[in-house]
């Protein structure tokens, strides 16, 4: 297991990220004086235990003109991935990390000038003002004049309608995701972004996927409609490592698949984690009687809630139980002693393929009832799938569930989560002939129960009694267990 997430959140960024330089930074404005000023972008502390960030695509281009609040750049985190905003209205004038480069926090990203006109003494200009002053010379000055000729924008009453492209801008800036530079093309091309099908992060509509959609249309007669193509964009390739690869000598044919953040911080939470001493043990549990229960009240469930009730929430109310009643389970290895945790803040770990896996905690578990417990699986299940998880979804976990029985496992050999003592692996429940208590062979749905544990917190006499406590109470589970 590991706490690494690959999740999309939009940032917030941190003032003290964006520093002032420049003339206009070190000596008082001059009456009627355009000042330049430039600004840096850093990459930002993005978490108390993040200390370093991924470029994973630049969403504008050097020379672009880019407004307070627009997206600038997507930074990759083992955690999340982070949207950075323009801290201030202007042009992008320089990137300082290429794709795909990882740098720590603090490091400079990309250089923004802006302008603004200011007189001594005169009183602040209004923001909308400020904001026009912002952009380059080169967005309102015909070709061939001045570099610092000022062309006046017609006035709009306010009755006078607006025109096509200002109508097209506005109705798909709310219900689109893409850069400043994009709308511009689009709006330019007469392209209806709302009409497109984004293929960036997030479902963004890309330079590319404007690109395409006009390259279709230019070579299909107007009168025909064409359907928004979908563009598959090749990612970035990744700088070549600067140390030289280690292991055996590549074979014909071999590929080498560059380490995402997500792989990287997975690794090193493994080896961290694998540095403790881990022993595990397992235990049959007959899951009859929860899979019975389960069928009568089903129907109800999925017509209250509107989705299944998997006996995942079963298994994680028993785990709650069991930590309730073996408290030793729900602690930490620490130098000065171990930490046995009061609350019980249980992880849930989500498969994403071939990306990697991520560890939701669910907070405060043992004040959920069954149903409380799956609509929190439920939503950690889907917003991990979505890449909506945020960093506070990963913090305080004290024990971990792993459902792994949905893969057809029946044994498995589960890592404990770095800062936990033990995490439990639920198998797939199998149906299996079975010699009962009274001597009676029977068909019984049987699932193995998997504890891998820390041997320096917990014993294994310690963790047979933890197991032992989930069985009775999932055999133990008759109608009068309450769902709600």
């Amino acid at each position: 297991m590991s706490q690494p997430g690959g999740h999309r959140f939009r940032h917030n960024l941190d003032a003290t990220a964006i520093r002032v330089r420049g003339a206009a930074a070190r000596r008082p404005y001059e009456r009627g004086h355009r000042q330049m000023a430039q600004y840096e972008l850093r990459m930002p502390k993005l978490g108390e235990s993040v200390t370093e960030g991924t470029i994973g695509r630049w969403l504008v281009r050097p020379g672009d003109t880019v407004l307070k609040y627009d997206l600038l750049v997507e930074v990759q985190t083992d955690k999340v991935n982070t949207e950075i905003p323009s801290p201030v209205s202007g042009t992008l004038r320089e990137v300082r990390v290429e794709e795909g480069v990882t740098v720590p926090v603090g490091a400079l990203l990309a250089l923004v000038d802006t302008v603004a006109d200011v007189t001594a003494g005169a009183a602040p200009t209004s923001a909308p003002v400020a904001e026009a002053a912002a952009r380059p010379a080169s967005a309102s000055v015909p070709a061939g004049a001045p570099a610092n000729a000022a062309v006046a924008r017609p006035a709009v009453a306010p009755g006078d309608p607006p025109s096509s492209a200002e109508t097209l801008h506005a109705a798909d800036r709310a219900d689109v995701r893409a850069t400043p530079a994009v709308r511009k093309l689009a709006s330019d091309s007469g392209v209806d972004l709302r009409t497109l099908t984004g293929t960036g992060l997030g479902g963004r509509v890309s330079r590319q996927d404007v690109e395409a959609h006009l390259a279709v249309r230019d070579t299909v007669p107007a009168a025909a409609p064409v359907p928004a193509p979908v563009v598959t964009v090749s990612p970035t390739a990744t700088p070549p490592l600067i140390a030289k690869p280690t292991g055996p000598a590549p074979l014909a044919g071999d590929e080498l698949l560059r380490l995402t953040p997500m792989r990287r911080a997975i690794a090193e939470n493994m080896v961290r984690s694998w540095s403790a001493p881990h022993a595990h043990a397992v235990m049959e549990i007959d899951m009859t009687a929860v899979m019975r229960y389960r069928e009568t009240v089903r129907g109800e469930f999925i017509a209250r809630e509107g989705f299944d009730l998997s006996p995942a929430a079963f298994i994680m109310k028993a785990a709650v139980e069991a930590l309730r009643a073996v408290p030793r389970v729900n602690a930490s290895w620490t130098t000065e002693g171990i930490r046995v945790h009061r609350t019980i803040n249980l992880g849930y770990a989500v498969s994403l393929g071939d990306d990697g896996l991520v560890v939701p905690v669910i907070g405060s578990a043992d004040g959920l009832s069954i149903a409380g417990l799956m609509r929190a699986i439920r939503d950690v299940v889907d917003r991990a799938k979505l890449r909506k998880l945020s960093f506070e979804d990963f913090s305080s976990g004290t024990f971990t569930v792993n459902n792994t029985g949905p893969l057809g496992t029946v044994i498995s050999s589960p890592i404990v989560p770095p800062g936990q003592a033990a995490i439990v692996s639920a198998e797939a429940i199998l149906k299996r002939l079975v010699v009962t208590g009274d001597d009676q062979i029977g068909i019984r749905q049987m699932m193995n129960l998997v504890i891998g544990f820390d041997h320096r917190v917990v014993d294994g006499a310690t963790a047979a009694k933890f197991l032992a406590t989930m069985r009775v109470w999932l055999e133990g589970v008759t109608a009068a267990v309450p769902v709600y």
